[in-house]
């Protein structure tokens, strides 16, 4: 007997990829849009004859607990800060299914709720469409280009698996530079952050673009980066990009 409701329990969200947590039961930030109303009728009509106007994407909120020094808390209130745009995710584990909207974080604040409990709440409002989708946008491969580097996973510079969401580079030490080659030949846009999703570079699928000098790492540490993938009526693709090289 198939199920007769789908259970968002396991369900979460994210901004620009990266996973919020902390988030109370019933609080899935689902916008919801509205579409006002227009007279159109002219002389010759015996009815009032309406039309629609444009559709407003709305709004939404959510709360949780506060959790320092969680990184999907940390981009809400760096976000809210930021006056840009951000891509927000509510994923619903039990129907695979994905939904997709770009909003403002409009603001974010503390409150002290059930016996003496710090948490956060978050008001979105949206600025476009509304994707629902099963499926997340395709990438082939992402690799550099660098002497001697190994991947993880080890395929990814030539089959990406569809449940990667990390890809490392390992480095040797003497290398002080490297590209980044992202193939997603259905891509609409593909683009690369350095600054968590503030702001992005948009690169070309197959092309080598050179990794920022200003982030690229010191023997022995670490780079972080952020690579998008959208594609048409799919999910956006969020990949974490490391640079490690070695000491």
């Amino acid at each position: 007997m198939p199920k007769e409701h789908i259970d968002t329990t396991g369900g979460y969200v994210t901004i620009d990829g990266t996973e919020i947590d902390g988030i109370s039961p019933g609080s899935l930030p689902f916008p919801k849009p509205s579409r006002d109303t227009k007279d159109v009728t002219t002389t010759k009509d015996t009815t009032r004859k309406k039309g629609l106007k444009i559709l407003d994407p709305g709004s939404a909120s959510f709360s949780g607990i506060a959790i320092p020094g969680d990184a999907g808390q940390i981009a809400i209130e760096t976000a809210s800060e930021d006056m840009q745009e951000h891509t927000i995710q509510v994923i619903v584990p039990e129907a695979g299914l994905v939904y997709e909207y770009q909003a403002y974080v409009s603001c974010e604040y503390p409150t002290e709720e059930d016996e003496n409990t710090l948490t956060f709440n978050v008001d979105l409002e949206c600025t476009g469409g509304f994707v629902r989708s099963t499926t997340y946008a395709g990438i082939t491969s992402i690799e550099g280009a660098g002497v001697g580097i190994t991947y993880f996973p080890s395929a990814a510079n030539s089959a990406l698996s569809s449940s990667a969401n990390d890809v490392i580079f390992h480095e040797a030490t003497g290398i002080t530079t490297d590209t980044i080659e992202v193939t997603a030949s259905s891509a609409s846009y593909i683009g690369i952050s350095y600054n968590s999703g503030t702001s992005w570079t948009e690169l070309t699928s197959g092309t080598p673009t050179t990794f920022s000098s200003t982030y690229w790492p010191t023997a022995g540490n670490i780079a972080k980066a952020k690579i998008m993938v959208q594609e048409s009526n799919k999910a956006t693709r969020f990949i974490n990009l490391i640079v490690a090289r070695s000491s």
